[in-house]
């Protein structure tokens, strides 16, 4: 960092002894510093607000400078922890617990150190942190709100490096340079920038061969250089005209919402993992049952590729609907009359095969449906009774009553 020697903030030197209140004097400087609390705020501080940059460069220099006779190696240390975690309006959660951990310090150590900051005019309260719980109450849980922080520097280290400064305060802007100023940032500027191992002239660099544009007939146009990549062969299951195509889409969007581990997959991607389904003739509530049966534990990266590598592994892609079921074997206990009567019942209510389910209704048309039941319920909620806006200790006290009358 820059060496620069010391700048007072003020041109009349401090008094020997402050009122209560007042600024007071590090020893051996005219540097005045903050040490009242009031001042300490975003309101009411005299330094600016500032950048991660800036807030270390301020703060070097004010520890360089011995401006503060407590302030050390470690109030440099605690300054790099804060800027490190500073967002782009210059201000940091303070987070003292996980802090003075990870600094390997004591918590009081911490404490002061942040203090010798504020002190400086390196540090200003934006909100004061509090131990009300923020938690839901019954939650069992307990979090306060956390102190933030903003990074400021003082006009003293504007004045030191050269800084043009409007305005006055915590939002003040830094327009730009003095001459010595711009001497300085100059000079800082070169030692950061690191010298180049070798610099040679653009002639002496070695030009790599280029081709040559090929022209035939009136196409002037290279072709590029790469080879391109040839498309993978897609494989026979999966094959399939565009109106198959577009009806494994149809059918996909109706087996997404039946099963819950597919809700994250597109629903292209979906459709072509089911094509093998979606050929053999099944329907959505077939496939949605089939993939149910999987017992899928929790939602996969890739719903599609589980499919698709299932299908392959166990051999799940179904041929014909009436292929899949298995061998007529043992004959078992026959159904009673009940149950031959449930199943022709359900299968009347299914749709022949073949046949185009109905239209989905219009959003508009659901949206008006909502909105009148909300409407219903705003008339119901407003005619009600007395007995019936009653807490419940009352409703209990009533129904007492009722129980204790005689009849």
């Amino acid at each position: 960092m820059m060496q620069h020697a010391r700048a007072p903030v003020h041109h009349a030197a401090a008094p020997p002894h402050p009122a209560h209140g007042q600024p007071q004097t590090s020893t051996g400087n005219l540097f005045i510093l903050v040490r009242s609390r009031a001042d300490q705020e975003v309101g009411t501080t005299a330094s600016r607000r500032t950048r991660r940059p800036d807030f270390l460069r301020a703060a070097t220099w004010a520890i360089q400078e011995r401006l503060h006779p407590r302030a050390s190696p470690t109030t440099l240390r605690v300054a790099e922890d804060l800027a490190d975690r500073l967002n782009a309006d210059g201000q940091v959660a303070y987070c003292r617990e996980a802090m003075w951990k990870r600094l390997r310090i004591s918590r009081r150590t911490l404490e002061r150190h942040v203090a010798v900051l504020r002190e400086l005019g390196l540090l200003v309260w934006a909100l004061h942190g509090s131990r009300t719980n923020t938690r839901p109450a019954g939650s069992g849980e307990w979090a306060g709100t956390a102190t933030i922080y903003a990074a400021v520097v003082p006009r003293a280290w504007d004045d030191a490096v050269g800084h043009r400064v409007h305005g006055h305060g915590y939002h003040a802007r830094h327009i730009g340079f003095t001459p010595r100023g711009r001497e300085l940032a100059i000079a800082e500027a070169r030692r950061r920038t690191p010298p180049a191992r070798h610099r040679d002239a653009p002639s002496c660099k070695t030009n790599h061969q280029r081709r040559t544009a090929q022209v035939e007939g009136k196409n002037n146009n290279t072709p590029p250089g790469c080879a391109r990549r040839r498309p993978q062969p897609v494989a026979a299951p999966y094959r399939a005209s565009p109106q198959r195509a577009a009806h494994a889409v149809s059918v996909a969007a109706r087996v997404r919402p039946l099963v819950t581990w597919t809700q994250t997959e597109p629903l292209r991607r979906l459709a072509f993992a089911l094509r093998p389904w979606t050929t053999a003739g099944r329907s959505a509530e077939d496939i949605a049952a089939e993939l149910m049966a999987w017992r899928i534990p929790r939602r996969p990266a890739s719903p599609a590729a589980l499919i698709m590598s299932r299908s392959r592994t166990h051999g799940c892609a179904p041929a014909d609907p009436g292929s899949a079921r298995p061998a007529a074997g043992p004959a078992g206990v026959p159904p009673n009359q009940a149950f031959r009567h449930a199943a022709e019942q359900l299968r009347a209510r299914l749709p022949a095969p073949g046949t185009p389910s109905a239209p989905e209704e219009p959003g508009f048309v659901i949206r008006d449906r909502i909105l009148a039941s909300l409407q219903q319920a705003e008339r119901d909620w407003r005619a009600r009774t007395p007995q019936e806006c009653s807490t419940f200790a009352e409703w209990e006290a009533i129904c007492d009553a009722r129980e204790r009358a005689p009849r």
